[in-house]
C-alpha cells in the first residue's frame, strides 16, 4: 500500500482569508492528500513583526474557516509549543499524530523560496519530509536550483489578497470589503472580539 500524503500548511493566518482556503482546497485535490493540515504558528522566526491577533484567536479563526470542509484539519501543534516555531519542530510533531507511515510534504509560497536556505536544521527536514510550492499572483517562481529534489509546483489559485490589506480595511471600517474576501464564520468572530480594529 503507498503511503498516505499529509500536506503541512502553515502561516501566521493573521487573520485567514479565502485565498488561504482555496490554496488549502487546491493542495488537497492537485497532490490527492488524505489531509491538508493547517498549522497556525505561534510566532514565524523568519518575520520581523509579531502576528497582531493572538495565537488562540488566530487558531480559533483557522478552526471556523475549515469546520465545513472535507480532508482540511487544523492543528494547534505550533500554537501549544510556547517558543519560537520552526518547521522541523511542526512536522516531527505532527508524526506523533499522524501514522508514521505517513508521508509528509511541506507547502510554500513562491516568496518564501529565496529564504529556504535559511530555514532552521534545513538539512534534517528535507529528510522527514517533500516540498510543494504554491505559485501565487505576484510572486513568480524564479529560482528552482535552490528547491530540494522532489518538490512540486502546484499553480495556486490567483486570488490577490492580503491579511495585511484586510486588517487596513477593519482599521478603517470598511468591514462590506472585509467581509467579501473572508468566511463568514471569520468575519462574524472578528467583529465579535473587536480585532484589528
Amino acid at each position: 500500500m503507498s503511503p498516505r500524503r499529509v500536506v503541512v500548511f502553515g502561516g501566521t493566518f493573521d487573520p485567514i482569508h479565502n485565498g488561504h482556503i482555496a490554496i488549502a482546497k487546491c493542495l488537497r485535490d492537485e497532490l490527492e492528500a488524505e489531509s491538508v493540515v493547517m498549522v497556525p504558528t505561534r510566532r514565524p522566526w523568519l518575520r520581523s513583526e509579531a502576528p497582531i491577533a493572538s495565537p488562540e484567536d488566530r487558531l480559533r479563526m483557522v478552526e471556523l474557516a475549515v469546520e465545513n470542509e472535507c480532508r482540511i484539519e487544523v492543528s494547534n501543534v505550533d500554537i501549544l509549543r510556547d517558543k519560537t516555531t520552526y518547521s522541523i519542530d511542526t512536522v516531527n510533531d505532527l508524526r506523533e499524530h499522524y501514522a508514521a507511515a505517513n508521508q509528509f510534504t511541506f507547502a510554500i509560497g513562491t516568496d518564501t523560496v529565496p529564504d529556504l536556505h535559511r530555514w532552521h536544521r534545513f538539512d534534517e527536514l528535507v529528510k522527514e519530509c517533500t516540498f510543494t510550492v504554491v505559485q501565487r499572483p505576484g510572486s513568480p517562481l524564479v529560482d528552482t536550483a535552490s528547491l530540494p529534489d522532489a518538490t512540486q509546483v502546484v499553480r495556486g489559485p490567483m486570488i490577490k489578497v492580503s491579511a495585511s490589506e484586510i486588517r487596513s480595511m477593519i482599521r478603517h471600517g470598511d468591514l462590506a470589503n472585509a467581509a467579501n474576501v473572508l468566511p463568514e464564520s471569520v468575519i462574524r468572530f472578528i467583529i465579535e472580539a473587536s480585532l484589528y480594529q
